[in-house]
């Protein structure tokens, strides 16, 4: 079957389109054990993170702390390409306390995984003022459960663990509120490849649109003979 040069410009122009769905290298926070209460500080990458608000305990990170993210499977999927391995915690009862992640500089793809949100009596909920997505979710390699679920904002889980990814532009601050507490439960956070604004030098613009008025051409040529 041939394509006429028409067909294959308007290919090529939905191609271009179409965005990546490749999973992305997440860089992971790394946390510090806490010097204040209701304060844990870390950095993900260049970018220095400050978390307030309630706090159960914490596991630093890179020192002798169990990794709870684990199995693999239950925290990497949809963009997301790796789970968090260098132990980092922070863990919560989920007491109704609104709780803050401020960042040293606007970020964007940021992500969250979650162990052991809720008992299966006992719907735990952390509601976030940013909208987003399940990458993935499942059973936790120590206390089984299964997947978070999500209602607009709201994430909850009934014993649940998984990965969500926050949509939307630059962010300097993340925060959510918790309901229905129990006897605790744990994140950490990581950020995508930080996406920037990119223009078109000129002389791609050229050869682009050069390239589809020849194209174009090819078409118009094809018609008339």
């Amino acid at each position: 079957m041939r394509i006429s040069p028409a067909r294959l410009c308007l290919s090529l122009v939905l191609l271009a389109a179409v965005p990546s769905a490749l999973a992305d290298t997440v860089t992971w926070a790394t946390w510090n054990a806490p010097s204040t209460p209701g304060v844990v500080t870390g950095t993900i990458g260049s970018v220095n993170v400050t978390y307030t608000g309630e706090v159960a305990f914490v596991n630093a990170s890179n020192t002798s702390a169990y990794n709870y993210f684990q199995p693999t499977s239950t925290y990497v999927g949809g963009v997301v390409g790796n789970a968090s391995t260098n132990g980092g915690m922070i863990a919560i009862d989920g007491n109704g306390t609104t709780d803050t992640f401020t960042f040293s500089a606007p970020v964007t793809g940021l992500v969250l995984s979650e162990v052991s949100l809720g008992q299966p009596g006992i719907g735990t909920n952390y509601t976030f003022d940013s909208p987003f997505s399940i990458a993935a979710c499942g059973p936790n390699i120590v206390y089984g459960g299964g997947c978070i679920t999500q209602s607009g904002n709201t994430m909850i889980g009934n014993e649940g663990d998984g990965t969500i990814v926050f949509s939307g532009g630059a962010i300097t601050s993340l925060s959510f509120t918790t309901a229905n507490p129990e006897y605790w439960n744990g994140f950490t956070i990581g950020l995508l490849p930080q996406q920037t604004a990119e223009t078109p030098e000129p002389g791609t613009l050229t050869l682009l649109g050069t390239g589809l008025l020849g194209l174009a051409g090819l078409a118009r040529r094809k018609f008339f003979a």
